[in-house]
């Protein structure tokens, strides 16, 4: 049952691929839940275990069994960011392997690949190189010349 501090908080759906992402997004549910902001840290802790994935929870299994009794909720998001999210080799290589443009829009595939890289001093010029890779022959013959105009402006 929920309780009136609690009434309006929804949290979404954990997401695999960026930890991260969640954890702002599910702080973001905290800070606007009805009729008072979630502030409390086992609170946060305890929404954040009730929604975890099974195969993440496994992963996080000690923290969740022993929970850190001064600030639970942010050893659970350290550990968890930690333990789940790329690491900087696996992050520059899938970079490096490429990404497909499929049925995406090329600015999303753009932002793909600008977050992969974010973290580790990438230069825009192979940002650039791999981003045109990443496009269909066809599409880089259209747009190799122009599409240099626009990187760096979000496309």
């Amino acid at each position: 049952m929920a309780t009136p501090e609690t009434a309006a908080v929804v949290i979404p759906p954990f997401i695999q691929r960026d930890p991260a992402l969640w954890f702002y997004m599910i702080e973001s549910t905290f800070e606007l839940a009805s009729p008072k902001p979630i502030t409390e840290s086992k609170t946060k802790y305890k929404y954040a275990v009730s929604h975890l994935p099974p195969d993440i929870a496994t992963v996080a299994r000690d923290i969740i069994i022993q929970p850190n009794i001064s600030d639970p909720y942010s050893e659970l998001k350290a550990k968890i960011i930690e333990r789940c999210s790329e690491n900087k080799t696996q992050e520059i290589r899938r970079l490096l392997a490429g990404e497909s443009l499929g049925d995406r829009k090329l600015s999303e595939l753009l932002r793909i690949m600008k977050r992969r890289a974010e973290n580790h001093n990438i230069d825009d010029s192979l940002l650039f190189e791999l981003f045109n890779q990443a496009m269909p022959v066809p599409v880089q013959t259209i747009f190799g010349i122009h599409i240099s105009d626009y990187f760096g402006q979000g496309i």
